[in-house]
């Protein structure tokens, strides 16, 4: 029996299995996929880089993966723009990251987890996960060629990301009719970047009903994706390519920076739903990362949620199992509380800033901030990773809430023209096609 089993191999696994391994635990990590595999969610916050620093691959992320030392804003015309760099934060401490490909970075992060010690499975689907009479779970698990294995564990981690093994045999999601998006997007190469270190900034192009990103990678291409509420995209009834390149001729600041670009990609499409399970840590088990919740990729928070949610049930897990052997540990519910609370606090900090985004204020705000009592870098410091600001950053996040509550309420701030490049925009055939469906 293993002291811990870990469902996915995503960066919240990965992360959970090093640490446990790390710390001597007997831990077994299943991945459904067998990796490299392509992923989403190529820009990394600042704040990473405490854990990666804790699991020592620093070294090997600055070998491999261009640094990112700050997000630029631009307006959909090209003709506003606002560069903030992670150092002029209101607290510093983590001035860079990096950009990466997933599959590279994923990968690096699994064999991380194998080099500490942890078992790693790849090609592993974890088909069912049900908790015995005393407390221990049993698993499940098919092998790609065929075959199934029964696992047990004392405690289960479930990084199983939006799949959500145990949440969706639980019943536990909830997801959020209010923030329904989709996102399309691609890998390039000849799309222009700054000079120096703001070669690596990600940009991102702010449109009225919706926003581009443009995450430039050490080898030359460019990840670049338009992101939009899910409806507008469906009703252009296109393919995901044309789609995709209808949305950057009717953007001019991304038609401007896709002018000499080659696609050397195929074009995905996704969904992103926003959701949370209504437990996420229980008798037993942690959901960690996007199993246990998941909010709109704008600011790049997937993979330190993730990160930082499998360090924390890595942690809680070592202090129960302790030094010795004891023959029936449980996680207590003030250790579910507490870790169910943290996990809550960092998402909802988060959602508030997403939320605060799509609003008109947002614009006006970025592009005309208030610079009198630091504003600009208390909303650096949570671009950044921090999730458990000092006061002198909290209080000035607060008042800015509070200066873009009034903007929506009274429509004040400086007026920031945006295109819709998805409003009105359905294909000829569709708008003939309800046409004739009116006349009808």
């Amino acid at each position: 029996m293993h002291d811990v089993v870990v469902i996915g191999g995503g960066p919240g696994g990965s992360t959970a299995a090093a640490l446990l391994a790390q710390a001597g635990r007997d831990v077994a990590l299943f991945e459904r996929e067998r990796f490299p595999r392509f992923h989403i969610g190529e820009s990394l916050l600042p704040h990473n880089m405490r854990l990666f620093e804790r699991l020592g691959i620093v070294g090997a992320l600055r070998e491999r993966f261009i640094e990112k030392w700050g997000v630029e804003f631009l307006s959909s015309d090209g003709r506003l723009n606002r560069l903030f760099h992670f150092d002029e934060a209101t607290d510093p401490r983590y001035p860079m990251c990096f950009q990466v490909p997933r599959d590279e970075f994923d990968r690096l992060l699994l064999e991380r987890a194998a080099e500490s010690g942890a078992r790693v499975h790849e090609g592993a689907a974890v088909k069912s996960a049900r908790q015995e009479a005393d407390g221990t779970w049993r698993l499940e698990v098919a092998q790609d060629g065929g075959g199934a294995q029964d696992v047990r564990a004392r405690f289960l981690v479930d990084a199983s990301g939006r799949d959500g093994v145990l949440a969706r045999q639980r019943a536990l999601r909830d997801m959020d009719p209010g923030a329904r998006r989709a996102a399309v997007f691609a890998h390039y190469r000849g799309v222009p970047r700054r000079e120096g270190r703001d070669a690596g900034n990600i940009i991102i192009i702010m449109m009225r009903d919706g926003w581009f990103w443009v995450i430039p990678f050490a080898d030359g291409r460019t990840s670049v994706g338009v992101v939009a509420e899910g409806g507008r995209i469906k009703e252009q009834a296109l393919p995901a390519e044309a789609t995709f390149e209808r949305a950057i001729e009717r953007c001019p600041a991304a038609r401007a920076l896709m002018a000499h670009a080659e696609r050397v990609s195929p074009v995905y499409a996704t969904s992103d739903w926003t959701y949370s399970a209504r437990r996420i840590a229980g008798d037993g088990y942690f959901l960690v990362g996007d199993a246990a919740a998941f909010i709109d990729p704008v600011f790049s928070t997937g993979v330190l949620l993730a990160m930082s949610s499998g360090e924390m049930a890595a942690d809680r897990l070592v202090a129960v199992l302790g030094g010795r052997r004891a023959p029936r540990p449980r996680l207590s519910r003030p250790c579910q509380r507490d870790y169910e609370r943290r996990v809550r606090r960092h998402v909802r900090g988060y959602r508030r800033l997403v939320d605060t985004f799509y609003s008109a204020a947002f614009p006006r705000l970025c592009f005309f901030p208030e610079t009198r009592i630091g504003l600009p870098g208390a909303v650096i410091n949570l671009l950044a990773g921090d999730m458990e600001p000092a006061w002198r950053v909290r209080w000035r996040l607060q008042l800015f809430y509070g200066v873009a509550a009034l903007y929506r309420r009274f429509d004040a701030g400086p007026r920031v023209p945006l295109h819709g490049v998805f409003e009105n925009a359905l294909p000829e055939a569709a708008v003939a096609a309800r046409a004739e469906s009116s006349i009808a």
